[in-house]
């Protein structure tokens, strides 16, 4: 019973359509006809297709991924990015800077022929520019820039121009950081230069009054008192014996010692006001000597930050990976003809099939 009701369900269609070939064939040709015409340029503006893909780079501060001792905040300069610098990018391309500079540079308000008049001009341009240029992450987490227009040349133009200035506009984002970063560091560093060169004036100062190493010189200067006490007394000793024994003051050895004991106290004069010297500044000689050796080994710090920040300040590094620059159209992107004239012929020859069935229902019911 099944096979018999098939056989009488296809043998049924096949002689519903057999005996309105003439309307379904009229219906499907005139609306493949109709999709022809009204997919021509005389009725839809034919638009050729552009794309840029380019990866995202991975590095933000060259100083960080160059210069940097510490391991954890080295990157590699080569990395491609992921989804989240994938995503940044996107959100820079669609911003206010690229869009105004987007307009401006190729004319958009009158390249897509906006009335002067309009009453809103400006959503009208922002309308366009969204259906026509578009942004998106691919599923192997590149970034493509796809811009449609009726000017191939045009088109890929547009799509370079968006990558230029992707790199232009974050570097200047990161420009604006960086400036700030780069100003507090450099005060840092000129006002630790400033307070190192005042402890060397006071060094310098030090070193006049004939102070260059205190405790050098205080041992030296212990010890040399101690040989000249020494020889003082061993030469006063020498002149007393000799006088004892009633020896001429004009004797050599009278006299040589007495030159000995006159050098010693002059050397001990001389030891005693080098070492009030010492006494009255040996301590704050000290303090700016420990003082200046600390703000030496601060200045290193500084100076690498100082380094560190100029090179972000006046080096960058492209933000993307270059893929695929965007090249002039040989083909339409759309309309998709032989798309729209499939879909228009089909629908014509449903509707010339609905129009029959109707039509023998109707008159089935008057019979």
């Amino acid at each position: 019973m099944p096979n018999n009701q098939n056989e009488y369900d296809s043998s049924g269609i096949f002689r519903f359509l057999w005996t309105h070939r003439l309307l379904l064939g009229l219906g499907g040709l005139s609306g493949a006809l109709l999709g022809v015409l009204f997919s021509s340029s005389w009725f839809v503006t034919p638009l050729y297709e552009s794309k840029v893909v380019f990866y995202p780079a991975t590095v933000n501060s060259i100083s960080k991924a160059l210069l940097s001792d510490n391991p954890s905040d080295k990157t590699d300069v080569l990395e491609f990015g992921a989804e989240e610098q994938s995503d940044q990018l996107i959100q820079i391309l669609y911003s206010d800077d690229i869009r105004d500079s987007i307009v401006r540079r190729f004319d958009l308000m009158n390249h897509y022929e906006i009335p002067a008049n309009a009453k809103f001009r400006n959503t009208l341009l922002q309308k366009e520019y969204e259906k026509l240029i578009q942004f998106k992450r691919t599923e192997y987490m590149s970034v493509e820039i796809t811009v449609r227009d009726r000017d191939p040349k045009i088109a890929a133009e547009i799509a370079n121009t968006i990558a230029a200035l992707l790199d232009q506009t974050k570097n200047k984002i990161q420009s604006e950081q960086t400036q700030k970063s780069f100003k507090i560091v450099e005060n840092q560093y000129l006002a630790k230069k400033a307070w190192i060169e005042k402890l060397n004036d006071s060094l310098n100062f030090f070193r006049s009054q004939g102070i260059f190493d205190y405790e050098l010189q205080a041992d030296h200067l212990t010890e040399v008192q101690v040989q000249s006490l020494s020889t003082r007394a061993e030469a006063q000793g020498k002149v007393e014996t000799l006088r004892k024994l009633k020896v001429s003051e004009s004797d050599t050895g009278i006299i040589n010692n007495l030159a000995r004991q006159q050098g010693s106290e002059a050397s001990l004069k001389d030891i005693g006001r080098q070492l009030k010297v010492l006494e009255l500044y040996g301590g704050a000689y000290n303090s700016v000597k420990e003082q200046l050796e600390k703000e030496n080994e601060e200045l290193v710090k500084v100076r690498m930050r100082y380094d560190r920040s100029r090179v972000d300040l006046e080096e960058v590094l492209p933000v993307k990976f270059l893929v695929n620059s965007a090249r002039p159209s040989e083909k339409k992107a759309y309309p998709v003809r032989w798309l729209i004239v499939v879909l228009a012929g089909t629908g014509s020859l449903i509707l010339a099939a609905l129009y029959a069935t109707f039509r023998r229902q109707l008159q089935e019911l008057k019979d």
